[in-house]
């Protein structure tokens, strides 16, 4: 046992003498995804990088020992629970996003002041976020393959938006009525994204909602309590009193939830079908993992507000 605790210990103890490092294009490309993902294992990685995985891994240790790239504290107490090997997942830190900054590339205010705060992020945070990214890695390696669409990352959402906006979260406001009275919510999307379809000249925009099955879909006693359907009641609310296009200057969203299961699709279905009084809404898109692991994002059948199969793209 004692044995293992050192071994875990070097993973993400940096030595004290770092290896000789020399700046590559690599390097400055996975620098580039990780600060455009927050978190990303080095699978996830090497599958953007579209090269060898063994080079990708030896070009995330140089960065790793010279302290441009964190592995997170908090995968160590994931590894101690549960049994198997897990990739190691790497954050950017302040030195490496004032690094991208030096040779170009548009890092947010934010990320240069506040990365290292991700560094005591427990695990819960991390595999959620590694969840995240996941969705989005398969996302773009389908739109690769895809000659009548591109992706629009968040970025360049943001770059449309009123310039006061683009350092800050994407977050929706809205007044909604709860237990008769009106509240002014907000939500704040796992991820933003969007879709140019070049033969129709048509952008589709997209708020991800990566569930993880521990809030519930429905209130319970506790009337403070963050529930699902409050979700989807805000995101519905704002799509109403065009929040999107006021504050990002968007023409249209849909919302995207990656659920558990299927029985967990159809109780948050259900609890839209009751917020649009019966009538369920083409806002919201429903899809559970073990559907998503077979086919991309691109490929996979997604269940609309109104039960509808339907594709992204469609």
């Amino acid at each position: 046992m004692k044995k293992a605790t050192r071994v875990r210990g070097r993973l993400f103890q940096r030595p004290g003498s770092p290896r000789a490092f020399r700046l590559t294009e690599r390097d400055l490309r996975l620098l580039a995804n990780i600060e455009r993902l927050r978190l990303a294992s080095g699978e996830q990685l090497a599958a953007l990088d579209g090269g060898s995985a063994q080079n990708v891994s030896r070009a995330l240790l140089a960065l790793w020992e010279n302290d441009y790239v964190e592995r997170l504290l908090g995968q160590m107490e994931s590894r101690v629970l549960y049994k198997g090997s897990f990739p190691l997942i790497y954050g950017l830190t302040r030195q490496g996003a004032w690094l991208l900054r030096k040779h170009g590339y548009d890092v947010r205010r934010r990320v240069l002041y506040e990365t290292d705060k991700q560094r005591q992020a427990g695990w819960r945070f991390i595999e959620h976020r590694v969840d995240i990214t996941e969705f989005m890695v398969q996302l773009e390696l389908a739109c690769r393959n895809r000659s009548d669409l591109a992706l629009i990352q968040r970025s360049q959402i943001l770059d449309a938006a009123d310039k006061l906006q683009r350092d800050r979260r994407v977050r929706l406001y809205a007044n909604v009525r709860v237990d008769g009275e009106h509240k002014l919510l907000s939500v704040d999307p796992d991820e933003t994204f969007g879709l140019r379809l070049t033969n129709a000249q048509k952008e589709c925009f997209f708020f991800l909602e990566r569930d993880r099955g521990e809030m519930p879909v429905h209130r319970r006693k506790n009337k403070e309590q963050t529930y699902f359907a409050k979700k989807m009641q805000t995101y519905y609310e704002a799509n109403r009193a065009g929040e999107h296009e006021r504050e990002f200057s968007l023409p249209n969203f849909r919302v995207l939830t990656v659920t558990t299961t299927k029985e967990r699709v159809a109780q948050m279905s259900k609890a839209q079908q009751e917020l649009t009084s019966g009538r369920g809404s083409n806002l919201f898109l429903f899809i559970d993992e073990e559907s998503l692991r077979h086919k991309n994002p691109l490929e996979a059948d997604w269940i609309n507000g109104k039960g509808k199969v339907v594709k992204l793209a469609d």
